[in-house]
């Protein structure tokens, strides 16, 4: 009988006493911040212009005086110096891939061992050599399927690059193939166990799933109780971006999300900037030491709290209790993030467009994205102009919504470009 709960990818690193912790990331964070000076030119220019030169951070306390890199600006930023804005510590030509975000904004993979770090994750969640692995994040543009099958594929695992829709034939596959691992949505994965019920397939009488590590969207306890209860699957939850990899992740514990010991993390008052002590929602903000993209104090835009206290699992990293919102408008949809910008570049594609706002409410496990379109005087509503919208909305987010047409008069809250009224537990 396979252990799936007990286990550590890295024991001795997991369970580093605080003050070797504290030693290794006052080390990490000196390296970082002197290695991304010397081979990364926008971050060498944002720190001289505060007045700090590498020297000067000799304790994490000091990364304070350098100024944030916003991931709300990295579009800008990749645009006023291409192709990465000057973050990346390599030339194009020295990385492995390149991947592209709606924007487009560029993500640099390095040709080290593991640019993403997902492989504790997967044995926290209890992924073992020899699982079956469903993954069904998309492969392409997107690092989502790529880095995670790759990690899957070092902890000794079999993975299928099953990409996203096609339900019935995940069904199928994950029957026939004897899948024991799934990976990619919560959703998507209700969604296919769904289908998979339908023909005839169920926990033990067809089916061979009995873990899943899920990321790209809000992962309600509900949820997680209906896919153990009703499906015999134990789900456990990740955290990460295209730009830094792994950020968080569950242990079987499943009582807030590990920081994974490569980086350093802070917590900051995304109002004034300063510290948020653990218990208080902050701004994640990360140094990442990769030799591809250092990144020196990153802001994610995510909201999330911090607790130190111990985990029963014997880890003794910090954890993130649960990711709470966003600082901006930016909002994750189906796993993916749309931008308010976005919204605006729909509307300006079309002269007859007076405004435009996306709404966002979710049925079950489902997010559905409804786009409200307010139409100039002259213009008139018909089948054919939503579905242009339509198809327009889905080059610009690689997301298929509904178009509602309304008077100026109706719209919610006409300051946002996105409203989201999804209620979470």
């Amino acid at each position: 009988m396979i252990d799936r709960k007990r286990g550590y990818y890295d024991a001795a690193a997991e369970t580093m006493p605080a003050a070797e912790r504290a030693r290794a990331q006052r080390d990490m964070v000196r390296e970082t911040v002197r290695y991304a000076y010397e081979h990364a030119s926008a971050t060498r220019r944002k720190m001289d212009d505060a007045g700090v030169r590498p020297g000067d951070v000799k304790e994490p306390a000091d990364l304070r005086r350098i100024p944030l890199t916003r991931k709300a600006d990295l579009k800008n930023i990749q645009k006023g110096e291409p192709p990465f804005g000057g973050l990346a510590a390599v030339p194009p030509r020295a990385m492995r891939r390149i991947y592209v975000s709606p924007g487009p904004t560029f993500d640099p993979e390095g040709r080290d061992a593991t640019h993403w770090r997902w492989e504790k994750p997967f044995i926290a969640a209890g992924f073992r050599e020899g699982d079956i692995v469903q993954n069904t994040f998309a492969y392409h543009f997107s690092p989502a399927g790529l880095m995670f099958d790759e990690a899957l594929q070092r902890i000794g695992c079999t993975v299928i690059p099953a990409g996203v829709g096609n339900t019935e034939l995940q069904a199928q596959v994950m029957k026939e193939l004897n899948v024991t691992g799934y990976v990619g949505t919560p959703s998507f994965l209700m969604t296919i166990l769904e289908k998979a019920k339908e023909m005839g397939y169920t926990s033990g009488d067809g089916l061979s799933l009995r873990v899943a590590l899920v990321a790209g969207e809000m992962f309600p306890e509900s949820l997680r109780a209906r896919f153990r209860g009703e499906f015999g699957v134990e789900a456990r939850q990740c955290y990460g971006t295209a730009d830094v990899g792994s950020l968080g992740y569950e242990c079987h514990v499943a009582k807030g999300m590990h920081v994974p010991d490569e980086i350093f993390l802070e917590m900051i008052d995304p109002a004034t900037g300063d510290p948020a002590p653990p218990g208080a929602i902050g701004e994640v903000v990360v140094t990442l030491p990769n030799r591809t993209y250092p990144l020196v104090r990153f802001a994610t835009g995510d909201l999330s709290i911090l607790s130190n206290d111990p985990c029963p699992c014997g880890r003794t990293s910090p954890r993130l209790l649960k990711l709470v919102g966003r600082v901006d408008q930016v909002t994750k949809i189906k796993g993916m993030f749309v931008h308010p910008e976005q919204v605006a570049q729909l509307a300006g594609k079309l002269p007859v467009i007076a405004s435009a706002q996306f709404v966002v409410t979710r049925t079950a496990h489902d997010d559905h994205m409804e786009m409200r379109i307010v139409l100039k005087d002259a213009a008139a509503a018909s089948d054919a102009l939503a579905a242009r919208i339509v198809e327009m909305a889905r080059e610009i987010t690689r997301l298929r919504g509904e178009v509602r047409f309304i008077a100026a008069t109706e719209v919610e809250e006409p300051e946002k470009k996105i409203l989201d009224l999804r209620k979470w537990d």
